[in-house]
């Protein structure tokens, strides 16, 4: 006992001792709380994060369908920031990404399926995605769901594009027709499968009649696919030659361009193809309707000036470009811009190009400023500056996908077959199922004529698309072509040679009408000396010319010749383009000559 308390009586001592225990009991209860307070602030903060993080993604589905891209993006973007593991933000950026057709969509519809199930309307984005990005295999995944008891006219558009990719025609055919007789169909729909049935007619009359039968039916309406509806229409009024159209084309012209011109959801770009309508059925008034078109448009927004400049460089009516949009105009926008400087590069002004570019008035991209400039340097003969520039444009685009592919394209276009090489190596590095990237790399690979550069690629895209039928089979073509010739064939050959054979007939199997299949089918039973079976390969089959391509004309070729069919063979050989063959190709079809 302290001495202060020693003057105290019993009971004051034993009352100040009970409001002692009253103070400590009641410090301890205070601590407590506050340790418990301090535990659940983090649960708290992190309950009002994942609900911020769903509100923003509830605005951001509610804005996607609306089709305002802009606040979409704003709004998925703030749910994935707050919360990038929730499965309701990964689903609005997934959603916002493949509604804007961007393949970098299929990584967040993968983590949104680890989280949660996928919605039909989950699974219909994914495969719309997966289509678009030619990642065949899942695809297929996504299509089988989609068309399963719940499926809707959507999902059979779905379905009908996949079977098209895959050469499936009839299959297609098949369900375009239920998209079409399916009362719940919209008229975008109606639009979208009508298009697709024109594409699939080709020659056949009676189905090219029927779609146009229909789409002449969709322009009557006053909304978007009404619109674009026209558009087709009038751009095939335009590939039917001036001198042949009779009276009644004519007239359909004239109908038809009214009709742009007035639709109440016509633009600058409408607008002019419904005067293009008017030059193609007289082209006797062709400066006087570019005349009136520069008076209707020299005066607009950028965007329809924009519109105009791509009509009159089209025309190559570059000087008229740049007295309607001259420099201070031009410089409103960067896509104005841009079409000034196309302009002055088609006149051949490649120095005022490069002194507007070097001069940054006006900052275009920075991938875009060296692309062009790189362009100008070639033109003039820089030689050492065209490869610095192509060069910095390659560095300054980094990883970003967006700007490699732009620029392998660019590339690819003006004849860089290294820059363009390098940039869509880079975008395939970055993302290595981005389809378009892959494509650019086969193409330049096609392109150098080099066979075992070419396998290379495929093989590299048969592992990333194990079950496409079209990978499949050109990467056992070229696989063939490079295996030793007859004389040299070891056992091991033979045995690789059997092989493809049985996986050509069984992509025949699949697609009957494939050319391409048939050609793998039958040099693969030449190379084995089977030449009789490999001509059968081609029995009761009708080649549309369209899809006659230079290896094709060889390898059948060469089964001619092997055939005793010497006359044949030589009619073939003469229409086949020795500069777009393999050099494996090139021995085949010369020694087959020799025979």
């Amino acid at each position: 006992m302290r001495d202060a308390d020693f003057m105290l009586t019993a009971e004051e001592r034993r009352f100040k001792q009970l409001r002692r225990r009253k103070i400590i009991v009641i410090v301890i209860g205070l601590v407590l709380a506050s340790g418990l307070v301090l535990l659940s602030i983090r649960p708290a903060t992190s309950a009002i994060k994942t609900w911020q993080a769903r509100r923003h993604a509830q605005k951001a589905f509610s804005y996607i369908d609306k089709e305002n891209w802009t606040e979409a993006h704003k709004e998925a973007t703030a749910a994935y920031e707050l919360r990038p593991k929730d499965p309701q933000a990964l689903r609005a950026v997934a959603r916002f990404l493949s509604r804007t057709r961007q393949i970098e969509a299929l990584d967040f519809w993968k983590q949104v399926a680890e989280k949660t199930p996928l919605t039909h309307e989950d699974v219909r984005d994914e495969a719309t995605i997966a289509i678009i990005a030619g990642d065949r295999e899942r695809a297929e995944a996504a299509v089988r769901v989609v068309t399963g008891p719940q499926a809707e006219p959507s999902d059979w558009l779905l379905a009908a594009q996949l079977s098209l990719q895959k050469n499936l025609r009839d299959e297609a055919k098949s369900y375009l027709e239920k998209i079409i007789a399916d009362q719940r169909t919209t008229e975008s729909q109606q639009l979208r499968a009508t298009l697709l049935q024109l594409a699939l007619a080709e020659d056949n009359q009676s189905e090219r009649t029927n779609a146009l039968t229909r789409l002449k039916k969709l322009a009557q309406g006053k909304a978007a696919p009404s619109l674009d509806a026209l558009v087709v229409l009038a751009q095939n009024a335009l590939s039917i030659p001036a001198e042949s159209s009779d009276s009644a084309v004519a007239h359909e012209a004239v109908d038809l361009s009214r009709a742009l011109d007035s639709h109440p959801l016509a633009k600058a770009q409408h607008k002019l193809l419904a005067l293009d309508l008017l030059a193609h059925i007289d082209p006797a008034q062709r400066e006087t309707i570019i005349a009136r078109a520069i008076a209707n448009w020299k005066n607009a927004e950028p965007e329809d000036l924009v519109a105009l400049a791509d009509w009159l460089n089209g025309k190559r009516e570059f000087q008229k470009t740049l007295d309607t949009i001259p420099l201070e105009k031009a410089i409103q926008s960067r896509d104005l811009f841009a079409r000034y400087l196309d302009a002055l590069g088609g006149l051949g002004r490649w120095d005022e190009v490069k002194q507007q570019l070097e001069s940054q008035r006006f900052l275009l991209d920075p991938v875009a400023q060296s692309m062009y400039l790189a362009r100008c340097n070639g033109q003039l003969g820089e030689g050492t500056a065209a490869e610095n520039n192509w060069r910095a444009a390659l560095e300054t685009a980094g990883t970003d996908v967006s700007r490699l592919m732009t620029l392998g394209e660019y590339a690819e276009k003006n004849e860089n077959a290294q820059i363009a090489e390098a940039a869509y190596n880079k975008a395939a590095t970055v993302s290595p199922k981005l389809r378009p990237a892959q494509d650019g790399r086969l193409r330049l690979a096609q392109a150098s004529r080099d066979t075992e550069k070419l396998h290379t690629v495929l093989a590299q895209m048969l592992a990333l698309w194990p079950h496409d039928p079209a990978i499949q089979n050109d990467e056992a073509y070229t696989r063939l072509m490079l295996l030793p010739a007859k004389a040299e064939e070891t056992p091991q050959s033979r045995s690789e040679v059997a092989a493809i054979e049985q996986l050509a007939e069984k992509l025949i199997e699949r697609e009957p009408a494939s050319l391409p299949h048939r050609t793998l089918l039958g040099l693969a039973r030449l190379r084995q000396g089977r030449a009789a079976d490999a001509l059968q390969v081609y029995a009761n089959i009708n080649v549309p010319e369209r899809v006659l391509t230079p290896s094709a004309l060889a390898v059948h070729a060469a089964i001619l010749a092997a055939t005793d069919h010497p006359e044949d063979a030589r009619t073939e050989r003469a229409q086949v383009p020795f500069d777009k063959l393999l050099p494996q190709e090139r021995a085949l079809i010369e020694g087959s000559d020799k025979k």
